[in-house]
């Protein structure tokens, strides 16, 4: 209203004015119970003590939102949060001021303090009810800033007061919000910081295991945030999976993946690292009648043991890795006996890739093969990680498929079952028939943007990133698409024209001393007509892209 045609109230039109706003105090009561947002308000010594105030500073005199004061040092029971009167005896004080003055504007300024962008009274809550109701938008104020760990807005609800409060314990246990101010670690619902405490507390527990000696306060905290939250959020930004999640943030959504990562871990017996569980959780659709957790385990373990079928190539898949990262980061070997070339030749990737190594045994009684496992891992300095599963091994490969980067075979595995894997698994697969390769020498058989751009993509990471020579086998109306692409990449090859068959293949081999082929497999016949002669005639390891 426009304050110049403000009329004083005679008494009996302020206490009528007073029974009409507890009237609307009642009826806001009310509706609260329907919508769930609070209608009390806030107790200053409540929310300084949950805030935890860090320092005062006095303002002065200052004009303040009316609307921004939400709370009360002494009185906050005997209003709501508008300030509307809930109780008859304050009526003869709430009448008494409203007459009191000749013209709204002249209310007398009240004292406030200030918590972020929110006012709390500490004296003039009858002031600030006469000055609501009559729609006064501003009020003087001798302002008092008191500066907390966690700012307070206006609107902020019991729910969100209780998410601050438990921030500002998890800020001061931490100091996580001076030491990385940059971080977002607002979440969406209470009792999301203990989880994030306990993650950190049990992340300090396996490091002072693995290192033999006790950290710091300060020292845990910092190797939680760089080593397990970081990286988490970093994989959830990537993948851009909040977008089927609105209303959540991303602390909310690491707390949720460090919880199911570990349940994941457990039910496979694998370790998964932050960004192959962020991937994962990009592929599913949140469905009300599943949970997420089961959704993602079915990605992984779906009910037939055929992998599922994704819309995104693998290569589109790992393109952010491919520049950002490794691109081969989980290596999936299954064992067949102690002198196994595939774990050979996968070690020797890992130490290029710094990748994980997942042996994978069928055999559960066979101790020694365990044993032999993690000592080869040693010696290699990688990081190896043992699964024993009973069953069909093809099968079980296509279960796993979903967590690894590439598939690493002994060439003893035999032909049908590695055509079944490459039908099943959207995953490259490496067959060692022999002796281990350096990967120093690179034929790329290239049959076509549509055939082979899985493999060429494979070849312009291993010329970019490992410096391999590499030869490109292909049809001359292909090689200007490969010339480019790799050109693109600047990689320099040497481009043989030729049909992709066997024998060309393996003659271009010998002549340019290539030690492994790389190629994609294209259906069954491709696989019968070229694939298994390399596999049965030669001796070179053979790289398949799905």
């Amino acid at each position: 209203m426009d304050q110049l045609d403000f009329v004083p109230p005679s008494r009996q039109g302020a206490i009528k004015d007073f029974h009409r706003a507890r009237l609307r105090a009642g009826l806001e009561r009310i509706l609260a119970r329907f919508t769930g947002r609070s209608v009390d308000l806030l107790s200053y010594d409540e929310v300084a003590e949950q805030l935890q105030i860090v320092g005062r500073a006095e303002q002065g005199l200052r004009q303040i939102p009316v609307a921004a004061i939400v709370g009360s040092v002494g009185r906050y029971n005997d209003f709501s949060r508008t300030f509307l009167p809930r109780y008859s005896s304050s009526q003869d004080r709430w009448v008494g001021v409203k007459t009191a003055v000749a013209h709204i504007s002249e209310l007398p300024a009240i004292d406030v303090y200030q918590i972020g962008a929110a006012y709390f009274v500490l004296d003039g809550n009858h002031r600030v009810s006469i000055a609501r109701r009559d729609g006064l938008d501003f009020i003087d104020a001798r302002v008092t800033e008191v500066r907390t760990r966690v700012p307070l807005a206006p609107d902020d609800q019991p729910d969100e007061l209780l998410i601050k409060a438990e921030m500002a314990a998890f800020f001061r246990h931490t100091q996580a919000d001076q030491r990385w101010p940059e971080a977002d670690f607002r979440v969406s619902a209470p009792g999301q910081y203990a989880h994030l405490e306990n993650h950190l507390e049990v992340h300090r527990y396996f490091i002072e295991m693995a290192e033999n000696r006790d950290l710091t306060d300060e020292e845990a905290a910092a190797r939680w945030y760089t080593e397990a939250y970081q990286p988490m959020i970093q994989a959830i930004r990537e993948q851009g999976i909040l977008r089927y999640f609105p209303g959540r943030t991303e602390t909310d959504f690491y707390v949720w993946l460090a919880r199911h990562r570990a349940l994941l871990q457990h039910e496979l017996g694998l370790e998964i690292k932050p960004e192959t569980i962020a991937r994962l959780a990009e592929q599913v659709r949140p469905l009300p009648s599943r949970s997420l957790y089961q959704q993602i385990l079915d990605v992984i373990v779906p009910d037939k043991w055929q992998s599922p079928q994704h819309t995104d190539s693998w290569s589109e898949e790992r393109l952010l890795a491919r520049y950002s990262d490794h691109l081969l980061a989980d290596i999936l070997v299954p064992l067949a006996a102690s002198d196994d070339a595939g774990l050979a030749q996968a070690l020797l990737i890992a130490q290029r890739e710094q990748a994980q190594v997942l042996g994978l045994a069928t055999d559960l009684a066979d101790e020694e093969l365990g044993g032999w496992f993690e000592k080869q891992c040693q010696t290699a300095a990688a990081a190896g990680h043992l699964v024993q599963e009973s069953g069909d091994l093809a099968a079980t490969i296509c279960r796993r498929a979903a967590l690894i980067d590439l598939i690493v075979l002994d060439g003893r595995f035999p032909l049908e079952r590695i055509q079944s894997v490459l039908q099943n698994c959207a995953r490259p697969m490496l067959v060692v028939p022999g002796a281990t390769a350096e990967m120093a020498r690179v034929l790329l058989v290239y049959e076509g943007q549509s055939m082979s751009q899985e493999a060429l993509f494979v070849a312009a990471y291993l010329g970019e990133q490992w410096g391999v020579a590499l030869t490109v086998l292909t049809g001359s109306k292909s090689m200007e698409h490969a010339a480019r692409y790799l050109d693109m990449h600047e990689v320099k090859a040497e481009f043989v024209t030729g049909a992709a068959t066997a024998v060309t293949i393996q003659q271009t081999a010998n002549e340019h001393n290539s030690d492994l082929i790389l190629l994609s497999c294209n259906g069954r016949r491709h696989f019968k007509n070229v694939i298994t002669p390399l596999l049965v005639e030669g001796e070179r390891p053979l790289f398949i892209c799905p």
